[in-house]
């Protein structure tokens, strides 16, 4: 056995493992820990691999000697883990694994077959294509709840690097590097003129050097010999590794070639190329171990060898190059072996009047001493802006679903097979989650697809019909892929800047000097050496403040790897000593500095901190627009609150929790969602438990508001008129305002114009001495109040100073640049342009409405920008279209079980019915909403929608004249109770018009010269102009 053992062990640490453990019978083995490697799943597959092939080799050696021969079997994992660290020693520490990911594994080795490799589902999907691998089925593991997917490894797959992988499933449309590729262009036809060149391309890890290398090679393959040769990241231990791939491609050696083939191979190319050649033979079968019998070259010196291997292979590319141009790709030479670089330099030195392109990439801490030579070149390849890596994310959320990985050709997936409407749709859809992903992987290419991918592999992404969605932000993870290429590059750092790094990383995003002087303990001379090490590292980079300098990950992604990498216990202790530091700094300045207090204590040891910060935050974040922050800010601060005693300070601090919750889930779920109603529910509750008072009134204001919304004016009416004489009584102006506002607009939805009129102006008066305060509903009184003004005014008459309103208020909304307020001031804006009959500036409004709402997540605004824009169509002429659209609106519009004015938009809707010659239809939707508008008491549009019925009857048959005829004098009858001018104009038109048709005219013509004299202005608009038109043909 031991023997055994020690073949394990070698192959295990030949691919950098770490042996855990030496059971006597086996080995339990770490791969990317306790140090990371970005691709820790194949190399841990490797060295099973290994361990499979030498002990193989081995059971048959004791079967030649007569004893029994061993088997094996290996079980592999991949995953997160816990690794404890033990000290055994002043310089050693020994390391275990804790949790799920490892005793998986052990699992994984009780299921394999006696000489076997097994893996599970998760581990698949990171090795995929790497390994041929072949499915065992499901099988029930120990400790899980459901069964997995269960494979055996049984070989090398077809597949060696990431850009190869990606070619498998189908590459990503190419974006973005139109100036690298015609500096490629360049510099082949130099070369293609016997002016060898040399381009190196240099970029972090997943910028694109390969992707740029492969794009220029297909559209240069046709009139060049390219030759390929890639470096791994275990392969600094293999000499000449990148080599002898570039020389099996040279040679067309396949790995079922045997070694007769293979000399045939060799030999027959090079004796082909030139007979002066033969020479080099005995080197190339050296160098790729095809020597035949004793080797000829063993009694020669290392260096005389090496030097003459290294002009073997040199002469045979230029020799290559004279017969064609010669393209040699060498890829990630920052893994490349001793003895490659010295052939590499050697090639630079010789092919300056070669037909040779020598294309190179590598990572920035790659160092060589080229840059000297006048055929040279070097790229920087930098990270998408933000324009292109857009882009790249709608062809990537577009295209068709992943293809299933194979080593046929690959197919770029741009996703021009997409419909137009589906890009689009999918672009404002998922705009926020484009903006994330852009920001926290700043324009990596590769970190973004893998992202995608991993959302979709995950069904946080869906794809059905089109892209979806199905969880929070919040919850986005960093895929494996992406996890293992950072923790590696900060596994390099030493010791004291890993630490440091680590600690940057729980501070923040951005880090001035003296919060981490006080975390850190050290000196400012010692972190500046430190911070300086990490600097030329481009892990963080400095930028100037007002007040000296902050420090500034150059990567959110980065910094979120480091701060993944500390256990718990640690992250929540530097978290307080970082809320303490910044506590400490900033005296007297905490305001700008509440959502790092909340961010620290939140994730430290201190509750009530946590809180009071997190509150302050939420309420800042409100302010300036950041929803998703607030709403995230409020549910942490709940969490920790529910842990504590229950008190009355504890109540208050609920109270005032839940109160910037019901204004953030009206804002990200809409007025009347199961969010909001919850929210302000439990204000009322906890007003209650609290005595009443300020927190009863103040509960009773957002209720008022959820009565409006839903369609309840009446009941609305009610609390918000509660509301006010609690304020006045209490003299709580905020309230007093917020009352006074939403008495406004309840009073509007009960057609009390007057009365709205008179709660908006009060509401004004008030607002002067609260310039940009929010409403309870999100949206700022500055920019609503006009606007709100100018509904009522309209209604009552007053034209000019309705217009006037809505100008205002959409200019204030504008100057605000606070997103929810102008999508607020749009709609109303909309409104207005429909009610006065502008359809073509309707829909200018409508249209801006949607798309920010659609951009910035605004479900209640979109449902009704998108009605709205509905009846625009229709008042257009486009009836399919615009019906189609209102239709589609109120599906939308269920989740929020109402909104004001929505009985209107559904006559409107019956009204295009009936112009569509469904008149049956249409008088069925508005007897059905007529019955609604009594049950609710939202009377704004009795009079109008009572008038639209009329005139579905007339549309039916003649023989509905009379009923018609009630409808219109009932209308009429409303419309002048409410005072409401605009509507006993249309009104009057409609009944004149009646009148007139069955030769009643003697009496239209007073009822229209009443109420049209009763007009100063706005006779442009399109009712009074028919009003006008009517009147002159009554009296011809």
């Amino acid at each position: 056995v031991d023997p055994a053992l020690k073949l394990m062990i070698e192959a295990v640490q030949h691919y950098d493992g770490y042996i855990v453990q030496s059971t006597g019978d086996g080995i339990f083995a770490l791969f990317g820990a306790p140090v990371a490697h970005e691709d820790h799943p194949q190399r841990a597959l490797y060295a099973a691999l290994r361990i499979q092939d030498q002990i193989h080799r081995y059971a048959d050696n004791l079967r030649a000697e007569g004893r029994a021969p061993l088997q094996i079997r290996i079980g592999v994992n991949a995953g997160e883990v816990v690794v404890r660290s033990i000290r055994i020693g002043e310089a050693k520490s020994e390391y275990t694994p804790i949790g799920h990911t490892a005793n998986l594994a052990a699992r994984m080795q009780t299921l394999a077959n006696p000489g076997s490799i097994v893996i599970a589902e998760n581990t698949r999907r990171l090795v995929e294509g790497y390994f041929t691998l072949r499915s065992l089925g499901a099988s029930r593991v120990k400790g899980l709840a459901n069964p997995i997917n269960v494979f055996e490894v049984t070989g090398l797959g077809p597949l060696r690097t990431r850009l190869q992988r990606a070619a498998a499933r189908g590459l990503t449309k190419f974006i973005g590097r139109e100036r690298e590729m015609e500096a490629l262009r360049h510099a082949a036809q130099l070369a293609r003129a016997g002016h060898g060149q040399v381009v190196a391309t240099m970029a972090e890890p997943g910028i694109g050097k390969s992707r740029l290398f492969h794009e220029f090679k297909l559209i240069s393959k046709a009139d060049w010999m390219v030759l390929q040769a890639f470096s791994v990241s275990h392969g600094k231990a293999t000499a000449y590794l990148p080599v002898i791939d570039l020389l099996h491609e040279y040679f067309a050696i396949e790995s079922s070639d045997d070694t007769r083939r293979r000399r045939e191979k060799v030999g027959g190319k090079v004796l082909m190329l030139e007979r002066s050649l033969e020479d080099t033979l005995p080197y190339l079968f050296a160098l790729l171990g095809l020597n035949d019998g004793d080797d000829q070259l063993a009694q020669m010196g290392p260096q005389i060898r090496r030097r003459r291997m290294h002009e073997a292979i040199k002469r045979i590319l230029l020799r290559e190059s004279l017969n064609q141009p010669l393209m040699v790709i060498f890829e990630d030479l920052h893994w490349i072996d001793g003895e490659t670089q010295d052939l590499l330099n050697l090639l630079l030195d010789s092919l300056a009047t070669a037909r040779i392109l020598l294309l190179v990439n590598y990572r920035p801490e790659y160092q060589h001493q080229w840059g000297s030579r006048t055929h040279y070149t070097q790229l920087r390849l930098d990270p998408l802006g933000k324009e292109s890596a857009g882009e790249m994310l709608d062809a990537l959320l577009t295209s068709p679903a992943p293809v299933t990985l194979s080593a046929g050709a690959s197919r770029e997936r741009s996703g021009d097979d997409i419909q137009v409407g589906d890009r689009v749709r999918v672009q404002h859809a998922l705009a926020p989650l484009k903006r994330l992903i852009i920001e926290r992987t700043q324009g990596n290419p590769f970190f973004m697809e893998e992202i995608v991918l991993a959302l979709l592999d995950d069904g946080a992404l869906v794809r059905n019909g089109e892209v979806k969605l199905t969880r929070s932000l919040a919850e986005l993870k960093i895929p494996p892929t992406v996890q293992t290429t950072l923790a590696a590059r900060i596994d390099r750092l030493p010791a004291a800047e890993k630490e440091l790094l680590q600690i940057l990383a729980v501070i923040g995003q951005q880090i001035a000097l003296e919060p981490i002087k006080h975390v850190t303990g050290r000196s400012e001379e010692q972190l500046e050496a430190l911070l300086s090490n990490l600097q030329s590292s481009e892990f963080i980079y400095e930028q100037p403040i007002l007040e000296g300098a902050e420090y500034v990950f150059k990567h959110a992604l980065t910094q979120e790897v480091s701060y993944n990498s500390l256990l718990g216990e640690r992250r929540r202790m530097i978290h307080a000593q970082a809320g303490q530091a910044i506590e400490a700094v900033y005296v007297g300045q905490l305001e700008g500095h509440y959502s790092e207090l909340a961010r620290h204590h939140l994730r430290g040891n201190d509750a009530a901190k946590a809180v009071h910060y997190a509150q302050l935050a939420a309420e800042q974040a409100l302010g300036r627009g950041a929803y998703a922050e607030a709403a995230n800010l409020i549910d942490a601060a709940l969490k920790v609150l529910a842990r504590l005693p229950e008190t009355d300070d504890r109540l208050r601090s609920e109270f005032a929790l839940r109160t910037i919750e019901s204004t953030v889930t009206f804002v990200v779920y809409g007025a009347n969602s199961s969010e909001r109603e919850r929210a302000v529910v439990r204000m009322r509750e906890l007003g209650e438990r609290l005595g009443g008072g300020q927190y009863l009134l103040r509960g009773l204001i957002p209720l008022s508001n959820m009565y409006f919304t839903r369609g309840e004016a009446v009941r609305g009416l009610e609390l918000a008129r509660r509301s006010i004489d609690l304020a006045e009584g209490s003299g709580d102006a905020a309230s007093l305002l917020a009352g006074l506002f939403y008495a406004g607009l309840l009073a509007n939805s009960c057609g009390k114009f007057q009365e709205s009129l008179s709660f908006l102006n009060e509401a004004v008066r008030h607002s002067v001495h609260k310039p940009r305060s929010l409403s309870p509903s999100g949206y700022l009184y500055e920019s609503a109040l006009p606007c709100h003004l100018a509904q009522p005014l309209l209604l009552l008459g007053q034209v000019g100073e309705s217009r006037r309103l809505t100008e205002e208020g959409l200019r204030r909304a504008r100057e605000s640049s606070h997103l929810f307020s102008l999508v607020h001031a749009l709609v109303l804006t909309t409104v207005l342009f429909e009610l006065r009959r502008e359809p073509e500036k309707a829909l200018v409004s409508a249209e801006e409405a949607i798309e920010l709402s659609q951009e910035n997540g605004f479900p209640q605004w979109l449902q009704m920008s998108r009605s709205l824009h509905g009846l625009v169509l229709v008042d257009l002429g486009q009836f399919d279209k615009g019906s189609a659209e209102i239709e589609e609106a109120h599906t939308l519009s269920r989740p929020f079980r109402s909104s004001p004015m929505l009985l209107f938009r559904i006559a409107r809707l019956a009204h295009t019915y009936a112009r569509m010659e469904q008149t049956d239809r249409a008088v069925q939707m508005l007897s059905d909403a007529l019955a609604q508008l009594e049950r609710t008491g939202e009377r704004f549009s009795a009079a109008e929608m009572l008038r639209l019925k009329g005139e579905v009857l007339l549309m039916c048959h003649g023989a509905a004249k009379d009923e018609a005829e009630h409808c219109f004098r009932a209308a009429l009858e409303i419309a002048r109770a409410q005072q409401a001018k605009w509507w006993e104009l249309r009104t009057s038109v409609s009944l004149a018009r009646l009148l007139f048709d069955t030769d009643r005219r003697d009496e239209a013509r007073p009822l229209l010269t009443e109420i049209f004299c009763g007009f100063t202005e706005g006779f442009e608009l399109s009712d009074l102009k028919e009003a006008k038109a009517l009147l002159d043909e009554l009296n011809a």
